[in-house]
């Protein structure tokens, strides 16, 4: 232990003493105080932390309903218990025709709970530990409050109140031009109407996002008309421009006349929209062409064909000057037609209306006749007869083929083919339902033109004895005794093919094929006479050989589709056989042009009588 007078030095001096330094422990003292502090209040806060682990902290609220220290399930059940009354209510969307209601649970109007319990639990929870201190305290003392909030499917409230109000809407109805019998008239025409969804919709979007909206949300859905593509008046404006189409027509053929009558004329009349978008009358010219037809009939002549002078004899003397013939020009005529009704829609004064003409040479002019006249002479002829009945149509269907070929002219190297020279075989052109063969039996009216090989066997022969060149030739099933053996030419059409007559002029003039046809009686005849210059060549046929010939038999059978006693012989006996016929052809000078041999196949045909019973 120092004294004082070890402080002394040997001057009697004090000498420096060294002293005892306090702030040093002062600080310490502060920082040891400082840790101690913040040791306690961070053990506080790990104390208040670990008792709101996964809680929401103490002073929070949404708009009142307090979640201070609730668990994450328990803050959403309280906010969705509190807030239950925002899915109860509906939105009204006014409309003229009636309103519709939407309830708020069509599109889950509800609390936002799950989003503001998120919210909630992490307020507090971020920054370093004083700042999560002093928010803590802040919050134990102050509170924080969160205003609520509003979700729901804002589509599915869109897309309900659209078409909710779809409904009211009314399309337009167009006027319709009705063309009744004695006039032409319109069907009124409609606006219609449609709702604004689309506005309505959003309107109530807006609305129902709030909080505070009402338990019921109205909004108005505004009307507007929809007008008609075609109106009543565009009708009417129609409807006046094919009135002045509309009326009777006079067609004339010297002094023959025709009335097309105003309703005739009205059918022909259409509706059609312009370029302009306007809706005009059209006149529809292809119905005009029908009407024309009992015209056609009356005005056509046929074209006479030059014809040549015999001596009793047979030699030609002379020739009979063609004449022309005239059909109708249905094109022309139609046109003429249309052009005066469209004339008359434009206020025209409407005349009588000529029908137009067209001229038809003959086959054979007069020039061509006189050219070859004196020398021609028959070259071929055949005659066929045959019994007229429903099974030719009773004589048409033969002698209608003979009609139209006859004055058939066929210049050197030109073909004849039976359906080319025939044209169209119809009822218009004057053929009926006649007979053919149908597999195992006779049909007598199964076919149109039944019955017309009488003419097509008639005009083989006439060419086979002219020595012209034979084409295409078919036989029928069974022998027909009228015809000449082992030269009968059948001709028909079917889905499975065609049998045709043909031949070809191979002289070196032209010919001419001359037809006659006759009645007399039950019975009826039919002529066909190849006419040409000869060249020298002759003709020679061998007489049918006939081989494999099987008897034919009738049977009678007992029917009920007669009455009794009455007899029917629907099949007619013909023996089966094969028969072969030559011809040989030679020119001038004895050289031989054609040779052919014709082998024929009949089948047995067995005759039936039936019997009613």
């Amino acid at each position: 232990m120092a004294t004082i007078s070890d402080a002394l030095t040997t001057d009697g001096v004090l000498a420096d003493v060294p002293r005892r330094r306090v702030w040093p422990r002062l600080v310490a003292g502060f920082v040891v105080g400082l840790l101690l502090t913040i040791g306690l209040a961070a053990g506080a806060l790990y104390l208040y932390d670990a008792q709101h682990d996964y809680r929401v902290l103490t002073g929070i609220d949404v708009g009142g309903v307090d979640l201070s220290a609730m668990d994450r399930p328990q803050a959403v059940a309280a906010l969705e218990g509190a807030y239950a009354s925002y899915g109860d209510g509906q939105v009204v969307v006014h409309t003229s025709a009636r309103d519709v209601v939407v309830p708020y649970s069509a599109f889950g109007r509800r609390v936002d709970a799950e989003a503001l319990v998120d919210e909630a639990m992490a307020i507090g929870r971020s920054g370093s530990v004083v700042d999560r201190a002093l928010a803590e305290v802040r919050l134990a003392v102050e509170g924080h409050a969160l205003a609520p909030r509003v979700i729901f499917d804002a589509d599915a409230l869109r897309e309900r109140v659209q078409r909710e109000v779809r409904q009211f809407d009314r399309p337009p109805v167009d006027s319709v031009i009705v063309k009744g019998v004695a006039s032409i008239y319109a069907m009124p025409s409609r606006s219609g109407r449609t709702f604004d969804g689309s506005a309505a919709a959003a309107a109530a979007v807006e609305m129902v996002s709030q909080p505070d909206a009402p338990a019921t949300v109205e909004v108005d859905a505004t009307e507007a008309d929809i007008p008609p593509a075609y109106s009543s008046d565009d009708a009417a404006a129609a409807i006046s421009a094919a009135q002045q189409m509309d009326g009777d027509l006079e067609v004339t053929f010297g002094d023959t006349k025709w009335t097309i009558r105003a309703a005739r004329v009205r059918s022909w009349i259409t509706f059609e929209t312009d370029a302009h978008g306007a809706t005009v009358p059209v006149l529809d010219e292809t119905k005009i062409g029908p009407f024309l037809k009992n015209i056609a009939t009356v005005v056509k002549k046929a074209p006479v064909s030059a014809s040549f002078l015999r001596a009793r004899n047979g030699r030609i003397v002379g020739v009979v000057a063609a004449t022309n013939g005239r059909k109708l020009d249905t094109k022309a005529t139609v046109a003429a037609i249309a052009a005066a009704i469209k004339a008359r829609g434009e206020g025209a004064t409407l005349k009588p209306i000529p029908v137009e003409l067209a001229s038809v040479a003959p086959k054979l002019t007069t020039a061509q006749a006189v050219k070859r006249g004196p020398l021609m002479q028959a070259l071929g002829t055949w005659k066929t007869w045959f019994p007229v009945s429903e099974r030719n149509y009773f004589g048409a269907n033969i002698w209608r083929p003979a009609e139209v070929i006859d004055g058939t002219v066929l210049y050197p190297g030109q073909r004849f083919e039976w359906w080319s020279a025939l044209g169209p075989v119809s009822s218009a052109t004057g053929y009926g339902p006649g007979g053919f063969i149908a597999g195992d039996h006779t049909e007598p009216t199964g076919a149109l033109g039944g019955g017309m090989c009488s003419s097509s066997t008639t005009l083989f022969n006439a060419a086979l004895r002219a020595g012209l060149q034979m084409g295409a030739r078919s036989n029928h099933k069974y022998y027909i005794d009228r015809y000449p053996l082992g030269l009968d030419a059948t001709v028909s059409k079917t889905r499975n093919g065609s049998q045709t007559v043909s031949f070809t002029n191979d002289t070196n003039g032209p010919i001419v094929i001359r037809t006659f046809r006759y009645r007399a009686g039950g019975r009826g005849w039919v002529r066909y006479e190849i006419w040409g210059v000869p060249d020298g060549r002759t003709v020679s046929l061998s007489r049918p050989s006939v081989s494999n010939v099987r008897k034919a038999t009738t049977s009678t059978r007992y029917v009920s589709t007669l009455p009794p006693g009455v007899r029917e012989q629907v099949e007619y006996p013909a023996n089966g056989m094969d028969v072969a016929v030559s011809r040989v052809v030679r020119d001038s000078r004895g050289r031989v042009i054609h040779s052919e041999t014709y082998r024929t196949h009949y089948v047995l045909w067995n005759g039936i009588v039936n019997v009613g019973r």
